[in-house]
């Protein structure tokens, strides 16, 4: 196979059970693309591959709601999504559908792979079946609450925790169609035998350094728990599974949408002329998957094993650059609710696709769950007003002014003009270091850098007041390339508006190298000066925050991370205390939970359900001063009372209890 480095770039591929909104934009979708433009700057041969994941109950849940067939919604969705990509300048090789008659091909290959090969088994299970609706319940279609966290969450994977769950591990569940409580009934189902994979798997993960430590932790905690994990549902919207006796029966939709990147890179592959295993069966591939945490689990330990059950050479992950979640204005979004951002909503809207782009990794989720705000909003924009855009202007306007929009002829370079001229020569390192990893926040920060340079440079040197020709060009001359400069390095982010300044300065193919070079000919005709971004004002950032809802209490921005803020009224209402642990034990039949008995001194005896098993022993924690909120309401969990809640701190999957620093009598306020 061909020797060259290639990287296959994916994004999750997003549901058409609904609107994508601005948090499944830059969860996964946006990432993506803005790694693809930035590997294809550097010369690298890369494709960005995506699609609708269109089988499984979300789709029939949906296309029930809206009371058409499921083929027809999906088709809709489908669209709905092509077109909102399309308009935010999401460049993919090819966004395709896993109802494609590719992607059943594809999958029923896997499959029968799998099963050759020792991977898959049989099990006559019990499973919930719905007596009022006349059919078994998928993840999708049973509602309860989780034995691990006591969160309410479907089946499939717990929303509060992220563990994996049967639809028969729910406590208190009920159909989601009719409300009814479901019977347990036999039925036989075919497993993907995971545990056979775990020694493979560890060895894999451990071996992936580069991975963020929360994705890498994840995945390695999954490992010790692995079971047989279904691959069929009795459904009829899906993949048809290709085995005597599984006929009225398809594939879990987990299993097939990720084969949806083999069967569209496949797609693309025929209609650019290529052959689509010199990128999945090729060593030289470097696959990146950018998703949300949610789907950490499927796409290091699940897709991974199904890739290496089939024994044909498949390419692993080589990075999975999960995102946290992004909320709005201090709560979820909700089209049911009218709360958020959506992305048709934002097309109709006075700004273009860039703003969005901008402002979005601007607060992007990289290290924790962020909130869009439209303060925010404005703040990126604004900035990118203040210093690139204004740049732009500047430059041109002096151009203009003095050189008839003629970049001018450099003199000899003094001091200033070199540390200027090394600044731009380091900076396309100095950026591409952080899009590497990816970190795209602080590669958006350090390319606005160039162009917050160069303003310092033009302030300090007054151009506009030198009576020395030479020098006033030698001047202008540095502030055009680092106009160059930063508009490459920037282009990743804002393709639309750094291709209007580069056809400012008559350029048109660059690549990233470029964006070191003092390299502008002397003589070269420019364009007319140009506003390329307008401020947004307060009296927008109000109307847009009445309109879509929200947190109405959320008033403050602290660099790119939100800070939600509560009145002082609001904060007098916790009551947080040191408590005593008398004792502590395992939850019997929950995976996380460690029951606490404390000493909350004038309040009494109480207990509290923590999910601290992943942490801490019950030993370790027997005799500790801790810190609860007491005035929580009691939640039912695991048919025991949690009388409260510990509190702690996470950071990149490690959790820490909060604790007095010095002795203190339980009970103690804390202010």
């Amino acid at each position: 196979m061909p020797g060259e480095e290639r990287y296959l770039v994916t994004s999750a591929l997003p549901y058409v059970n609904n609107r994508p909104h601005l948090g499944h934009l830059v969860g996964c979708i946006l990432p993506g693309d803005i790694y693809t433009r930035y590997l294809k700057l550097r010369g690298k041969k890369a494709i960005y591959i995506c699609g609708t994941d269109e089988h499984g109950t979300t789709s029939e849940l949906a296309a029930r709601e809206a009371g058409v067939s499921v083929q027809e919604w999906c088709d809709r969705l489908h669209e709905e999504h092509k077109r909102d990509y399309e308009w935010f300048n999401i460049d993919f090789a090819r966004f395709g559908r896993t109802s494609s008659r590719t992607n059943h091909e594809m999958t029923q290959h896997i499959f029968l792979r799998l099963w050759e090969n020792g991977y898959i088994i049989e099990k006559e299970t019990e499973q919930l079946y719905c007596e009022h609706c006349g059919i078994f319940l998928p993840d999708r279609y049973v509602v309860g609450e989780c034995p691990h966290c006591g969160s309410e969450t479907h089946a499939g994977q717990c929303e509060g925790c992220g563990k994996l769950l049967e639809p028969t591990e729910l406590l208190e569940p009920k159909c989601v169609v009719c409300g009814s409580k479901p019977v347990i009934k036999k039925t036989k189902h075919l497993y993907l035998d995971l545990p056979k994979f775990k020694d493979r798997l560890k060895t894999w993960i451990e071996g992936n350094r580069h991975w963020k430590p929360n994705v890498r932790n994840w995945a390695l905690s999954l490992i010790p728990d692995l079971r047989p994990r279904p691959i069929t549902r009795d459904l009829k919207w899906g993949v048809k599974v290709p085995l005597k006796g599984y006929e009225d029966k398809v594939f879990y939709v987990w299993f097939d949408a990720p084969i949806g990147y083999i069967s569209i890179t496949k797609e693309w592959a025929e209609e650019a002329g290529e052959n689509w295993e010199d990128w999945w069966k090729n060593p030289n591939t470097k696959l990146v998957h950018f998703i949300g945490k949610d789907n950490i689990p499927f796409h290091t330990v699940i897709f991974p094993s199904t890739l290496m059950g089939t024994e044909e050479g498949f390419v692993l992950p080589y990075n999975v650059p999960a995102m946290e979640f992004l909320n709005y204005e201090g709560t979820k979004f909700s089209k049911s609710k009218k709360v958020g951002v959506f992305l048709k909503d934002a097309r109709e809207l006075p700004y273009p696709p860039d703003y969005w782009r901008l402002a979005l990794i601007w607060m992007a989720p990289e290290t924790g769950d962020t909130d869009f705000t439209w303060e925010g909003f404005a703040q990126a924009i604004n900035e990118l007003a203040d210093t690139y855009g204004n740049l732009v202007n500047r430059v041109l306007v002096l151009a203009r002014k003095f050189f008839d929009l003629r970049v001018p002829e450099p003199g000899e370079y003094n001091e200033k003009d070199l540390e200027l001229i090394n600044f731009i020569k380091s900076s396309p390192e100095l950026v591409g270091r952080e899009l590497d990893v990816p970190r795209f926040r602080e590669a958006l920060k350090k390319a606005m850098e160039v162009a917050r340079e160069a303003n310092a440079y033009l302030n300090a040197e007054e151009p506009w007041k030198r009576e020395n020709e030479s020098r006033r060009g030698t001047v202008i001359y540095l502030a055009l390339n680092a106009v160059k400069s930063a508009s490459i390095l920037l282009s990743p982010f804002i393709p639309g508006i750094t291709r209007e300044a580069l056809d400012r300065l008559g350029i048109e193919g660059v690549s990233w190298e470029d964006a070191g070079k003092i390299d502008l000919e002397p003589g070269r005709k420019l364009g007319d000066p140009v506003i390329l971004v307008k401020k947004v004002s307060d009296e927008e950032v109000q109307n847009w925050r009445e309109r879509f809802g929200g947190n109405k209490e959320r008033e403050s921005v602290e660099g790119v991370r939100m800070v939600n803020e509560i009145s002082f009224e609001e904060f007098m209402k916790l009551d947080i205390r040191v408590a005593k642990v008398l004792k502590a034990e395992d939850v019997k039949g929950a995976k996380k939970l460690i029951r606490l008995e404390l000493d909350v001194g004038e309040l009494g005896k109480r207990q509290i359900l923590a999910g601290l098993k992943d942490w801490y022993k019950p030993e370790e924690l027997e005799g500790k001063l801790i810190v609860i909120l007491a005035n929580l309401k009691p939640k039912k969990m695991m048919g025991m009372e949690s009388q409260g809640m510990l509190l702690a701190a996470e950071k990149d999957g490690n959790v820490v209890i909060l604790v007095p620093e010095k002795p203190i009598e339980p009970g103690a306020k804390v202010h």
